[in-house]
């Protein structure tokens, strides 16, 4: 029982006369959606979200989570009696460490250095493995085998990539870049992995060093992942093989600078070094900004994902009313449309909520909650593919059948927010942060606004959450210049607890516009439901915007549909 286990947590800390233990979403390498292996919380509190931060004290436990989840947590926490904690309203975690504790226990490896370095006026104790020892049977990584990508999707080379990082360093001395982020590894080297479900990364470090003008490309990794293929493309791209867990003692040989990245590197090995300068790494920098291969891919796997969404709703629709259907049987079926289009995996969990169900921003449907749907009201369904052309992410609301004229209204102002950021034209020093404004004016009007982001970078065959663009209302969180080549999605929303959510998501494309000015242009291929349309709360650029769109979706996807659903899509992308 998790309670027990918090329990014998808090026996602990006053057998050491430790305050607090904190336990994280996170790994060795600072991942976002992280193994199996790695779901301590949920393991504690049951508590199953992808962000959350978890303190137990002699007294009590409290989990911090952001918006997303605070209806989600308020249920599966109340079998441990531990007490949510709302970012963004509630006090930070970090304020509440420092207010309430002087010494605190926590795992050095899989927290970043920029995090605990908040906490250097405590006492810092490492946890010694205390999660092995409560955790009969824990998960263990597979070693699945890394895939090489092919040579005309990448269009550079590894080693030249392993090249212009170590370049990056403006320093004539002898320098090294220790890569700790599995995305960032993944890009250099070419290769995708299955280590961690829905994002194709593999679970190595990469350490480049250049000793007297002689460069050295090392890969931390367990061999049992490699096959004959990837040990010689290895050896081709002058990158050694080294056992995974000797990261740590090869860093702690090196006297001379490791540049790093602190958001990313774990605190284990941040100790360890003996020359240390933190900087955001060129990788990291590079991957965001797609070259024109990598765009032209990633528009081969929408529109192989669009004509799964296409088909998936022409199935809804004809269906709903007529045979049982629920969440997560509608979302297995979406899963195998993506599937027979070629997606490999999905590229996060399928967010299928029906009615007050969709007001849960990452709901996920279990065998308790799993509702029917009816031939009434709204359905959200966010979801997307990994291709091995690209990554996709989309969220559709859909009408199952009568919907009230709020609904209609409220469908219609996140329409009216996507199509502002949608056909927003800006000059080149124009910020995530200055563009999240411009999508949520027409809620803003209304008095009523989301309790999200706007949008994120997304990756190339790569995680579905990809940085350094995040458009964000986040006054905290640094502002990045948008720039031609990035993709990212638009994504506002509305939800009305108990009642229904709304989301409205595409990934745009930046381009350039004219010398100093971008824009965008949508690479999704699906239809809004013009059945939830308020035609008359639409002006006249916006009626325009979704015409044209609608056009492009009907002319891109009709030729991969059966007749029947040809005339579907044609009925659903006609012109208002």
């Amino acid at each position: 029982m998790a309670s027990n286990d918090i329990q014998f947590i808090q026996n602990y800390l006053k057998e050491q006369n430790i305050d607090a233990y904190l336990a994280l979403i996170s790994d060795d390498h600072g991942s976002e959606y992280v193994n199996d292996k790695f779901k301590t919380i949920a393991f504690l509190c049951n508590f199953t979200g992808s962000n959350g931060f978890l303190i137990i004290d002699k007294n009590g436990s409290y989990l911090w989570t952001d918006g997303r989840y605070f209806l989600q947590a308020v249920n599966q926490l109340k079998q441990t009696n531990t007490k949510l904690m709302k970012m963004g309203i509630d006090v930070s975690i970090i304020d509440f460490i420092r207010e309430h504790y002087k010494s605190l226990m926590f795992d050095f490896s899989i927290a970043n250095t920029n995090f605990a370095k908040l906490f250097s006026e405590l006492k810092l104790v490492d946890d010694d493995f205390l999660i092995d020892k409560l955790w009969e049977n824990r998960p263990s990584i597979a070693n699945k085998k890394i895939f090489v990508l092919p040579e005309k999707v990448c269009v550079v080379s590894a080693k030249e990539k392993c090249h212009k990082t170590l370049a990056n360093i403006k320093s004539k001395e002898n320098k090294a870049v220790l890569v700790s982020d599995l995305a960032d590894i993944a890009y250099l080297t070419n290769a995708r992995g299955k280590d961690i479900q829905c994002n194709p990364t593999f679970f190595a470090f990469l350490l480049l060093t250049e000793v007297k003008g002689v460069e050295n490309y090392c890969l931390y990794i367990n061999k049992a992942k490699l096959d004959k293929e990837s040990k010689e493309y290895f050896e081709k791209q002058n990158i050694n093989i080294r056992p995974y867990e000797k990261i740590y003692q090869d860093v702690a040989k090196i006297k001379y600078p490791i540049h790093f990245d602190g958001r990313k590197t774990n605190y284990k090995l941040y100790n360890l070094m003996k020359n240390k300068q933190d900087k955001v790494l060129w990788p990291t920098l590079a991957k965001a900004i797609k070259n024109k291969q990598e765009i032209k891919e990633s528009i081969k796997a929408h529109i192989k994902d669009g004509t799964a969404m296409v088909k998936f709703i022409y199935y809804l629709k004809q269906n709903v009313g007529k045979k049982e259907l629920d969440e997560i049987s509608v979302a297995d079926y979406l899963e195998k449309l993506r599937r027979k289009q070629g997606a490999f995996e999905l590229s996060f969990n399928t967010i299928c909520g029906y009615n007050a169900h969709g007001a849960i921003i990452h709901y996920g449907a279990t065998k308790e909650t799993n509702s029917k749907i009816y031939k009434e009201g709204l359905l959200l369904v966010d979801s997307g593919g990994q291709y091995f052309y690209g990554t996709t992410d989309i969220t559709r609301t859909i009408v199952v059948g009568p919907i009230s004229q709020q609904m209609k209204e409220h469908f219609t102002l996140v329409l009216k927010a996507h199509i502002a950021l949608a056909s927003a034209t800006f000059d080149n020093k124009t910020t995530d942060f200055d563009l999240d404004a411009i999508t949520r004016k027409p809620l803003l009007d209304r008095g009523l606004d989301y309790n999200h982001g706007t949008g994120h970078g997304v990756g190339h065959l790569l995680n579905v959450h990809e940085g350094p663009q995040s458009i964000s209302n986040n006054p905290k969180r640094k502002r990045v210049v948008i720039k031609p080549g990035m993709i990212t999605s638009d994504e506002p929303g509305l939800y009305l607890e108990n009642q229904y959510g709304i989301r409205h998501e595409n990934e745009i494309l930046c381009y350039r516009k004219a010398k100093d000015l971008y824009a965008f242009r949508p690479i999704t291929y699906v239809p809004f439901d013009i059945e939830a349309i308020d035609i008359s709360m639409l002006n006249q650029q916006e009626k325009e915007w979704l015409n044209e769109y609608h056009l492009m979706v009907y002319q891109t996807i009709s030729p991969f549909l059966t007749n029947k659903e040809k005339k579907f899509l044609k009925e659903s992308t006609k012109q208002i």
